[in-house]
């Protein structure tokens, strides 16, 4: 909103996200030669692309101009995934990623509008703004990677906690400043916050989000990354959407289970079968990320932002289990 109030544009406010159609309705009424940039959640750019796709893209694109007059798209509030973006823009335009915590007031990179682009990535720190990734178990330790010559652990290998630094990095919540001294915490003369995000940095100072560090399933000692393995399954031609998380296990520590919903015309028992996904997921990942359990449910938990409540359904499992021990299988 201050970008678009900073270049004189127009902004269509809805007090909630309206129905695809009158969406797309009120985009044909517009005016606007310069075209359009929607700013949205994963949720709504997927829920958008079912909506053409359900229609059929050419009848779409005979009866409503808006992918004509959408030239730019921006996303945040959680990961977005491949098995959503790469739909999305073979109909519309590339989306560019933004990232931020409210404590960041609350944004801090984005991925640049004109130029090249890394798919994947978390885009450039806005101008002020710095970013390293540090040891996520020993941040006294200094950066793992901070972009220079001398902390240059660039890769995957390198992974550990994003922290970030600058003037819109919030100095506290009022009256609970003590409270957040280990999200908090001084380096090299700046205020780093500690957000919580497990990445790495490659050599051109992008930074790529694994996930969350409380998120992260530890496997037999196998580190899984939920979103990985979300990535992964929303390939499979009878998932719609996904959610990955884990359960406490006797033998591995902890077990991955994931929690689908299934496309239009897909049903358990007739065309799919949850042992034929999991069949699917083997041969497409490592053992150690593949799903021990998969459960099929009619639609989702997410917040008002539209993002998945992994813990929602993780904690529903968890209440299950008799005395707070794992049940075996």
């Amino acid at each position: 909103m201050n970008g678009a109030l900073s270049l004189g544009m127009q902004m269509i406010l809805f007090p909630r996200p309206p129905t695809d159609d009158v969406l797309c309705e009120t985009i044909n009424k517009l005016d606007a030669p310069q075209g359009i940039m929607y700013t949205g959640v994963e949720m709504l750019f997927k829920r958008l692309t079912d909506f053409v796709q359900g229609m059929g893209v050419d009848e779409f694109k005979n009866k409503y101009d808006f992918w004509k007059k959408l030239k730019y798209a921006t996303s945040g509030a959680g990961p977005l995934h491949d098995y959503v973006r790469i739909p999305f823009e073979e109909i519309f335009c590339p989306i560019r990623v933004g990232y931020g915590l409210t404590e960041t007031s609350p944004i801090h990179s984005v991925a640049p509008f004109w130029g090249p682009n890394k798919t994947g990535k978390l885009g450039l720190p806005m101008p002020g703004a710095d970013w390293a990734i540090f040891d996520s178990e020993n941040f006294e330790a200094g950066p793992i990677c901070d972009g220079t010559k001398e902390r240059g652990g660039f890769g995957p290998e390198n992974s550990g906690e994003i922290c970030v630094a600058g003037p819109h990095v919030m100095m506290g919540y009022l009256g609970k400043q003590k409270e957040q001294e280990d999200n908090l915490k001084m380096w090299n003369g700046q205020r780093w916050l500690l957000t919580g995000d497990i990445g790495f940095m490659d050599e051109h100072g992008w930074v790529e989000i694994r996930d969350r560090k409380k998120s992260l399933i530890k496997v037999s000692g196998h580190s899984v990354f939920p979103k990985e393995v979300e990535d992964l399954l929303g390939h499979h031609e009878a998932i719609d959407e996904v959610a990955v998380a884990s359960l406490p296990d006797e033998t591995t520590g902890e077990k991955v289970k994931a929690w689908i919903t299934l496309k239009k015309g897909f049903k358990v028992g007739k065309n799919i079968e949850v042992e034929d996904i999991k069949k699917w997921a083997l041969e497409n990942m490592a053992k150690w990320k593949s799903p021990r359990l998969i459960e099929v449910v009619r639609k989702m938990p997410v917040s008002m932002t539209g993002k998945v409540q992994r813990r929602e359904l993780q904690d529903k499992d968890k209440n299950k289990l008799k005395d707070g021990k794992p049940i075996k299988g």
